[in-house]
């Protein structure tokens, strides 16, 4: 006689981030309208109600991705050379890097289609800000509101991203030769 199958639960928290790396595998491999409940819970493993329990929907699950990608966007761009100009450079291709291998997600992150954590978000500009600062300090970039600069190197960067993404650079165009140009246009403009 053999004896019973002893069922093991999954921890809440393995639950959870089951679900979130589901929904991310998802939304880069089918887009936006391929995120459904059902869609998820199979890619996890678990039933659709755990998207419920956990994040009362679809809508809270992507705004969950959405946070999480600005936790990670946070750390790509997040730069430690001891050279200011070469930390700066880290970071901006650091951002680029990190759009070109999420771009659905980068797309949703920028978008008012989702609601972020506030605080989240506000770390991964608050990494930048401090990038800026470190530049300002090693003589590098311009003195002045570090969160205004950072303001404008994000636009910069994000603009040169955004239109590689969307396929608008003109034809036979090199992205990567004119993201690099924007970094140094960038560099050069708030030059100390």
């Amino acid at each position: 006689m053999s004896s019973p199958k002893t069922r093991t639960r999954t921890a809440a928290a393995d639950v959870r981030d089951q679900l979130l790396v589901a929904g991310r595998r998802i939304l880069e491999r089918d887009g936006e309208t391929g995120l459904t409940v059902r869609a998820v819970a199979a890619e996890a493993g678990v039933a659709p109600m755990g998207v419920y329990n956990h994040f009362d929907g679809k809508e809270g699950l992507l705004d969950a991705v959405v946070t999480d990608g600005f936790a990670e966007f946070g750390r790509a761009i997040a730069a430690t050379d001891d050279d200011a100009t070469a930390r700066l450079l880290a970071s901006g291709l650091g951002y680029r890097a990190f759009a070109l291998a999420n771009p659905v997600l980068y797309s949703l992150m920028f978008s008012s289609r989702c609601r972020p954590d506030d605080e989240t978000a506000a770390r991964a500009f608050e990494v930048l800000v401090d990038i800026i600062r470190y530049a300002q300090v090693g003589g590098l970039l311009k003195p002045g509101d570090a969160e205004g600069l950072a303001l404008q190197v994000w636009s910069c960067v994000h603009g040169a991203v955004a239109l590689e993404l969307s396929g608008a650079l003109p034809p036979g165009a090199d992205a990567t030769a004119v993201y690099e140009d924007v970094l140094r246009l960038v560099t050069a403009g708030l030059g100390a």
